[in-house]
Parts: structure tokens; C-alpha cells; sequence
């Protein structure tokens, strides 16, 4: 890649951080003001590094669209930032198929808007394009609450020279599923729920949790994987995951662990047992009644009595790139410096 003329890819999701737990908790919503003030941001931070081009998503809601039409004016570096169109479904595939063509466009680095779905969707479509995740769903335990200025301009450090800055990307883990012929993955829980509906797709009813398998599960986060968190922390980076049996059903539970699954929603959950799952190893499960598999935190796919699962921790989820140590890198090369 030639340097000075990397491009970046910037997706945001305009329904990350609206989803039902506004209203059976005490979240609250993450405006598209606020989305695109971050945008703005971004591409403030990617000029700044000298980035030549980016590719923005022209999602349903004109998000991209309005942080580009304020950009425009105030423009002081060359940059070409462009709107990236495309026929939308309205759902994650658009998220999936916008990263899919940053990457077909030579996107050294996609930023993503968005929760934990959010970033599962991009990770569909952005291949070996490393992304950087910036928060703005319910569920934020895989992106990060990197400040928007401080992300474009890492991501354009990176964008420019991405060997520079190689040892500041991380590779993530993730599960992959398997469901008879048909393949899905989740980047930080997969549960089982009881009951043979998906309804509003969010989880917080942990009396329906059957079980739950986490990749990583860090004290100070939100969602289900805030119970492992109470039980047995896993990082990001250790080479394992964990397994969860909840109570219920009939059965007595060994224990309830008190986790916070959503904004103001502190749970005791029913955990009748837990147990760390290596990096290669797989799980199989044959559910014994209606379930519904949920994938970091919405609820997908509905299975009959008697249907299996394999799920298998892996380690080839989507490259992430550090923010702040590609800043810190940047520092110690003196690439920030500038002659007066």
C-alpha cells in the first residue's frame, strides 16, 4: 500500500443504542445528533493524519450524508470523502455489505458506529480490514469508548502506514456456529433462551437464559456477558472462553450471581453451573424444547425440540486497531511531530 494514499472506511449504524431495554431499563437513547457529531469527528481526526480519501456509508437515516455536507465547508486538507450508496434491506445486512465494499475499495481500516451487533454485522464483510470500533450501542463490550477525534486520527495514522503500526492491531476471538447446513458467528455471546419466539430482538430476561457462552467477559461492562464477568473474568486476549448452565426449568440452582445487564438492570441470575473453554475446543448442544439462539445480544434464530448446535471458540474474529497505542507508537517514532 502506497503511503499518502490509503483510504477509510466509516460506517454508522443509526439504530444502535434505541433497541426495547429504553424501556424495561433505564438506558438511554444515543441520538443521531450525537452520531453525527462523532462522525464529524472522525473525519477531522483522519485529515489531520493526512488521509487522502475516505468512504462513507450512506445509511437509512442520512447520518453520513449531513457529517459530510458540514464537513465540506469546513474543509482545510484536501481529503476526498464520499458517500458509499448502495440499495438498503434496512437491517445488518446493509452494515455487512457496506464493509464489504469499503474493503472491494482498498479500505486500509473501517471505523464502525455502533454496539456489539453492530460490529458483529461489519465483521461479516470487512474480511482481514481491521476495524475500529467506536461505542454506541447498549451492549458495548466490543467496541471501545475511544473519543471520535482521537480514532480518526489513529486510523489515519494506520491507514497511511499500516506496517508502521502492524503490532497495534489485535486479533479478536469470536464463536462460529453451526446449525446443520447453515453457519453463524457471534464476537461476544451466543445464549440459548427458552421459548420458541425471538420478539423484540434484545436480551434481559435472564429467567429465559438456558445457557451461555461467552468469548470474553471483563468486570465493568454491561449485557450477558457481565454474568460471566461476576463469575469467572476472561479478557479479551486470553485464549479461552466461558460456558454457562442457568437454573430453571425444575432443576435447583447451585447459586445466583448478582450482574448489571443493561443500564439500571441489576440481575440475580440463576447459574447452576460454569466452566473456561480453550481456544480450538467446541461446544454441542441439543436443545430439548423451543429455543432461540441470540447472537451477542439479539435474539436471530428459533430452533425446534431436538435441533443441535456446535459453537467453537475461535481466534480469527476481525483485527481490531488499538487506537490509543497506535497514538503512543505514533509518539515514540515522532511521527506527530511537525517542524515549526
Amino acid at each position: 500500500m502506497e503511503d499518502g494514499l490509503a483510504s477509510v472506511g466509516i460506517i454508522a449504524n443509526p439504530q444502535s443504542g434505541k433497541d426495547i431495554r429504553r424501556l424495561v431499563a433505564l438506558a438511554s437513547s444515543f441520538s443521531n445528533h450525537e452520531k453525527v457529531l462523532i462522525l464529524r469527528r472522525v473525519l477531522a481526526g483522519l485529515e489531520a493524519a493526512g488521509v487522502k480519501e475516505a468512504w462513507v456509508f450512506n445509511d437509512g437515516d442520512a447520518l453520513g450524508a449531513a457529517a459530510l455536507d458540514a464537513g465540506h465547508r469546513r474543509r482545510r486538507r484536501p481529503m476526498r470523502a464520499r458517500l458509499l450508496s448502495f440499495s438498503l434491506q434496512g437491517d445488518g445486512e446493509d452494515t455487512a455489505r457496506a464493509a464489504a465494499l469499503m474493503r472491494e475499495r482498498g479500505a486500509a481500516c473501517i471505523v464502525v458506529l455502533g454496539g456489539d451487533g453492530t460490529s458483529r454485522a461489519a465483521s461479516r464483510g470487512c474480511g482481514n480490514v481491521p476495524l475500529v470500533p467506536l461505542s454506541t450501542g447498549t451492549n458495548n463490550a466490543f467496541p471501545q469508548h475511544w473519543e471520535g477525534t482521537v480514532a480518526g486520527l489513529a486510523a489515519g495514522l494506520f491507514a497511511l502506514r499500516p506496517k508502521a503500526y502492524a503490532a497495534q492491531v489485535r486479533p479478536s476471538k469470536r464463536l462460529r456456529i453451526r446449525l446443520g447446513d447453515a453457519t453463524e458467528t457471534a464476537l461476544i455471546d451466543l445464549a440459548v433462551l427458552r421459548g420458541g419466539y425471538a420478539g423484540a430482538r434484545a436480551v434481559w430476561d435472564v429467567g429465559r437464559i438456558e445457557s451461555l457462552f461467552l468469548t470474553r467477559c471483563q468486570p465493568g461492562g454491561l449485557g450477558l456477558s457481565a454474568i460471566g464477568a461476576s463469575l469467572d473474568p476472561i479478557g479479551p486476549d486470553d485464549p479461552e472462553g466461558l460456558w454457562v448452565e442457568f437454573g430453571g426449568g425444575g432443576r435447583r440452582s447451585a447459586r445466583k450471581v448478582l450482574s448489571p445487564i443493561a443500564p439500571g438492570l441489576v440481575v440475580a441470575a440463576p447459574v447452576r453451573c460454569s466452566r473456561r473453554v480453550g481456544v480450538g475446543e467446541s461446544v454441542s448442544c441439543t436443545v430439548a424444547g423451543e429455543r432461540v439462539l441470540a447472537f451477542d445480544g439479539e435474539r436471530e434464530r428459533v430452533m425446534a425440540a431436538g435441533e443441535s448446535f456446535v459453537a467453537v471458540l475461535e481466534r480469527d474474529g476481525p483485527r481490531v486497531v488499538d487506537a490509543p497505542a497506535v497514538l503512543a507508537r505514533a509518539a515514540a517514532r515522532g511521527a506527530l511531530a511537525r517542524p515549526l
